[in-house]
């Protein structure tokens, strides 16, 4: 991205349209509670008038830690562009997959009771958002 005020605004503008439209979305699909503090953490800097900004990087940052790639800023600009056969408005979806990566052991996020499945060892499973 650019380095330009202007840019850095759009680009945290972008996040926070994002945000709000899917704030019980990522909520819920976040289970660290550093990750939750992050959500608090800029529902109260926009609350306060506080460093949006920085909030907006923080919850960013903890997305992306707990498995989503995409985090906040990848989903916010988009070319328009769609491929043949391939769906370019389609909502992502949280999936638990086996922690050590030795099985196919998976189960969607939406079937659970909110609490992660666990492997045979019992290790939870871990969330990536598809």
């Amino acid at each position: 991205m650019t380095d330009r005020p202007e840019g850095r605004a759009r680009r945290t503008a972008e996040a926070l349209v994002h945000f709000f439209t899917h704030v019980e979305d990522i909520r819920h699909r976040l289970r660290e509670t550093e990750s939750q503090a992050a959500v608090d953490g800029l529902l109260a800097a926009v609350r306060d008038d506080g460093d949006v900004d920085t909030a907006v990087r923080r919850l960013n940052d903890r997305i992306r830690a707990e498995g989503d790639a995409l985090g906040l800023y990848g989903r916010t600009r988009t070319t328009g562009a769609v491929l043949a056969g391939i769906g370019g408005g389609g909502r992502s979806r949280p999936i638990y997959l086996c922690p050590h990566r030795r099985c196919l052991r998976h189960q969607w996020a939406d079937e659970t009771d909110g609490t992660p499945p666990v492997c045979e060892d019992g290790t939870p499973l871990r969330l990536k958002v598809l």
